[in-house]
């Protein structure tokens, strides 16, 4: 892995069962940078607070950036408690917020996808109105995991990323359950049609593969730009450019 980099943000599921050793062995080989990570589901059975010495809702600051990390991990409704505790936290914790010039959230669970779990509509319109309520906040992007794929929306000026590297598949449901939502590919690009609960969003898609890949995020003076890299071939797939 390359070390031209300041820092890595890792959104969840380091491990299988939660267990420190199964931490340990996944960053054994990782170059000595700091490391900032969200919970997945796989890591709730351990203590994750031993891992991040931090819980499972925190906020880091970087320089000037902020780094709201939620927990919020599957697609059932009984999230919803999870949900709440997450943008709660981000609400009682503004005022930190506010004094980043670039604020970004960091969750297991998507925002919107296009893979097998999709999105959580009552996740996905909380964090629609946090942004849209709190514009002292900065938000320039959410970045997230568990769908094994990568996938890029964009609603306004924000940007909603799905980080998984695992290089697992864009959702294929059959003719007989939703129809058009047969996807028999490796990549999508551009609006797709709503025709689920767990599609929501799919008017703001913008990209999709079914890659290992990483986002790198470089910081300019006018603009943030958020490059795509396939880790098997180290070409960049997509770059996606932000004025700020």
């Amino acid at each position: 892995m390359s070390t031209n980099y300041d820092f890595a943000v890792f959104c969840g599921d380091y491990s299988n069962s939660g267990k420190l050793s199964e931490f340990q062995n996944s960053f054994q080989g990782m170059p000595t940078k700091p490391l900032l990570m969200a919970m997945g589901n796989h890591d709730e059975p351990g203590n994750f607070s031993q891992v991040n010495g931090r819980g499972k809702n925190y906020f880091q600051k970087v320089r000037n950036l902020g780094f709201y990390f939620i927990h919020v991990q599957q697609s059932t409704p009984i999230v919803d408690l999870e949900v709440d505790r997450g943008i709660q936290f981000i609400l009682d914790n503004i005022d930190i917020g506010v004094k980043a010039d670039h604020v970004f959230i960091v969750v297991h669970h998507p925002v919107f996808s296009t893979g097998e779990f999709g999105s959580h509509q009552y996740f996905s319109q909380k964090i629609e109105s946090l942004i849209v309520d709190h514009p002292e906040l900065n938000i320039r992007a959410t970045f997230s995991g568990h769908d094994h794929l990568f996938s890029a929306f964009q609603k306004g000026r924000q940007y909603f990323f799905v980080n998984g590297a695992g290089g697992g598949g864009i959702d294929q449901m059959t003719d007989s359950s939703y129809g058009v939502r047969k996807w028999p590919r490796e990549e999508l690009h551009g609006a797709l049609p709503i025709v689920a609960d767990n599609c929501y969003g799919y008017d703001l898609h913008l990209d999709s593969w079914m890659k290992f890949t990483r986002t790198e995020v470089n910081i300019l003076k006018d603009k943030i730009v958020y490059d795509v890299r396939d880790l098997d071939s180290d070409v960049i797939l997509q770059s996606y450019e932000q004025p700020i």
